[in-house]
């Protein structure tokens, strides 16, 4: 059975789609089919068992190696066991952990539980602000707060399992950061991996484009005729149309219906504060400054 040789564990928007789809294009490396199988933290995917497990790797080439990324193996307490029944099932495997600015992730991640709603048709209006869904329980802070979840996985494993990488390494320093990647694989780190095409995965400006046009135009496209006479248009015409009507009044109520309002100056001057302390321990313990991170 073929299981994986390393995980990318995260951490949640920071960059680990883009990774993923970067080491797709490595001939000696095969990501599996299903990007995130969650199969050592979600109960439902665990009971599936060990075959069905190893059934995602099927078609890695006997040369090749095998990896996924799940990002929820870092979000502890909401599940806490993936560190443990990972050392039970893959006691050699190698870990790639992704950061950022701890606020601006934990905003992302935000934003993109609203996107994961509206493109599942499961909740198209925004119901509730970022300061609201912080006064819950939930994995917004807690899946920043990378120096906890980084403790889990060393009760278990020795730090050399692990490559940590910053999302700034990923975006501003590609092709040595995907080289060191190669390197701490034991693959080919000479293969062009960027191919004059970089990628940028999961974007929210596109979608946030792709919501604002459709609610903007729906209206319009409930009027008897209009949905017929916009199906021969060419789509010049109809993007002409659409950027008259975001010059109306009537967006900025889209928007506010909608799309997830910034956060508040005062929600990130409190969560910089309450981010101080545990990276500066992040800080000492990677040997990076992350001084950045205060802004």
């Amino acid at each position: 059975m073929r299981l994986p040789d390393y995980l990318i564990i995260g951490s949640a928007k920071s960059g680990t789609t883009t990774l993923y789809k970067y080491l797709c294009r490595h001939p000696q490396i095969y990501m599996s089919r299903v990007k995130e199988p969650e199969f050592f933290a979600r109960d439902e995917n665990y009971a599936r068992g060990m075959d069905w497990y190893g059934s995602l790797f099927l078609d890695a080439k006997p040369d090749q190696i095998c990896g996924e990324a799940s990002t929820i193996y870092t979000r502890s307490p909401q599940f806490p066991q993936a560190p443990s029944r990972i050392a039970r099932a893959l006691p050699n495997v190698k870990f790639i952990y992704l950061m950022r600015n701890p606020v601006d992730r934990a905003f992302s991640h935000y934003a993109h539980q609203i996107k994961t709603a509206q493109n599942t048709k499961t909740q198209l209006v925004v119901r509730e602000t970022f300061e609201e869904a912080l006064k819950k329980p939930n994995c917004l802070l807690d899946s920043s707060h990378y120096l906890y979840q980084i403790e889990c996985y060393l009760e278990f494993f020795p730090r050399e399992s692990f490559l940590f990488l910053l999302m700034e390494d990923v975006i501003q320093d590609t092709e040595s950061t995907l080289q060191k990647v190669c390197q701490f694989l034991n693959v080919d780190s000479e293969i062009d991996l960027v191919q004059q095409n970089s990628i940028y995965a999961n974007q929210a400006k596109e979608h946030t484009q792709r919501v604002l046009r459709s609610q903007m135009t729906a209206s319009l496209k409930s009027v008897p005729g209009v949905r017929t006479i916009a199906s021969v248009l060419p789509q010049s015409v109809k993007d002409s149309a659409y950027q008259i009507l975001k010059k109306l009044p009537y967006r900025q109520t889209v928007e506010q219906k909608y799309v997830p309002q910034p956060m508040l100056r005062e929600t990130r001057q409190m969560l910089l504060e309450k981010f101080r302390e545990p990276n500066q321990k992040l800080a000492e313990f990677l040997n990076r400054d992350l001084s950045a991170w205060s802004q």
